[in-house]
C-alpha cells in the first residue's frame, strides 16, 4: 500500500481543494468580463459568492481544527502535570505507611516524626484536590459570588497578617496602602484569596533576604493591589503562560518549591470574575511585581 508523509497528504488535500477553487474563480471572471446577457451576470457573481462563501469556510474549519489541536495539547499536558503532582504526596504516604506497617521504628520519637510528615503529605494532597475542584467551579462558572461594598484598605491589612509567622525566619513585608481608598463592589473572599495567592507566590520564589511589597491605591476609576518582589523575575515571554493551570517559568524552581501550580491560574479567573484584569508589571525591575485591576464603587 501506498504512504504518503505528512507533508504530502497536506499537500494533495490543499490541492484538491484549492485547484477547483481556482477554476471556478477563473469561470466566474471570464462569464463576468465576456458576458452578452445579464444571465450571465448572475451566473458569474454567484459563483464567485460560492468561492468567497468556500473560502471562508476553509478559513474557520482551519481555525476550529488548530483550537482543537492546542486544546488536545494543553489536556495532555494538564494530565500529565496533575499526575506528577498526585504522584509525589502519595509515594510518600505508600512510604510512611509500609515503614509503620513493618515496625521499622523502634523509637517514639521517629515514629512521631513519620506521624507528622504523613499527616503533611495527607493535607497537601488534600489542598491539591480541593484546588483542583475551585478551579473546576471557576472555568464551568459554577461559582456564587457575595458581592457587598467592601474597604480595600482592611482586607489588604487582613490577608497580610496571615503572613507574618513566615517573616520570623527573616525578610519583610511592607504596605503600601493609600488614604481614603474608595470601596469596590465585589466578593470579599474572593478578593482575599486573589492577594493571598499573589502573596503567597512572592514568598515562594524570593530567598531567605525575602523583600515583598504591598500596594493598594485608585487609579482611573479601578482599585489597584499589587505585589512586588525581589526574587528571579518572570520573562517577558513567560507572562501570559504563568497564569495557565500548573505552568512554571522554571522548572529547577518547580522542583524545590512546593505548591500546586494553580494559584495564579484561580487568581485570574476571580480576577476575571469581578471585571478586573491581571498581569505582570513588564517595567519592573529587580523581581515580579503582579498587578490587579477592580472597578471601583461608583
Amino acid at each position: 500500500m501506498l504512504r504518503l508523509s505528512k507533508g504530502r497528504l497536506g499537500f494533495f488535500s490543499a490541492l484538491f481543494v484549492v485547484l477547483p477553487l481556482v477554476v471556478l474563480i477563473v469561470v466566474g471572471v471570464l462569464v463576468l468580463v465576456f458576458r452578452q446577457r445579464s444571465a450571465d451576470v448572475a451566473f458569474g457573481v454567484l459563483i464567485l459568492s460560492f468561492c468567497a462563501a468556500l473560502i471562508a469556510g476553509a478559513i474557520l474549519l482551519v481555525i476550529a481544527l488548530k483550537r482543537t489541536a492546542d486544546e488536545s495539547a494543553l489536556q495532555a499536558d494538564f494530565l500529565s502535570k496533575v499526575s506528577h503532582d498526585f504522584r509525589t504526596p502519595l509515594t510518600s504516604i505508600r512510604m510512611f505507611v509500609e515503614t509503620l506497617r513493618d515496625n521499622r521504628l523502634s523509637d517514639t520519637a521517629q515514629r512521631d516524626r513519620v506521624l507528622t510528615l504523613l499527616t503533611q503529605e495527607t493535607e497537601r494532597l488534600l489542598t491539591l484536590i480541593d484546588r483542583l475542584l475551585e478551579l473546576s467551579r471557576l472555568e464551568a462558572g459554577r461559582i456564587r459570588y457575595d458581592k457587598q461594598p467592601l474597604n480595600p484598605a482592611e482586607l489588604v491589612r487582613r490577608v497580610a497578617d496571615r503572613f507574618l509567622p513566615r517573616l520570623l525566619a527573616g525578610g519583610r513585608l511592607d504596605l503600601h496602602i493609600a488614604e481614603n481608598l474608595p470601596s469596590i463592589h465585589a466578593d470579599a473572599d474572593a478578593v482575599a484569596e486573589i492577594l493571598q495567592n499573589l502573596i503567597d507566590n512572592a514568598f515562594k520564589y524570593t530567598g531567605a533576604e525575602k523583600c515583598i511589597d504591598i500596594e493598594a491605591f485608585a487609579d482611573e476609576g479601578e482599585l489597584v493591589l499589587a505585589v512586588s518582589d525581589n526574587g528571579p523575575g518572570v520573562a517577558r515571554t513567560e507572562h501570559r503562560r504563568v497564569f495557565e493551570r500548573f505552568y512554571r517559568a522554571d522548572d529547577r524552581l518547580s522542583r524545590v518549591t512546593e505548591g500546586s501550580g494553580l494559584g495564579l491560574a484561580i487568581a485570574r479567573h476571580l480576577v476575571q470574575d469581578h471585571g478586573g484584569k491581571i498581569q505582570i508589571d513588564d517595567k519592573f525591575k529587580g523581581g515580579a511585581r503582579f498587578v490587579v485591576r477592580l472597578p471601583l464603587l461608583h
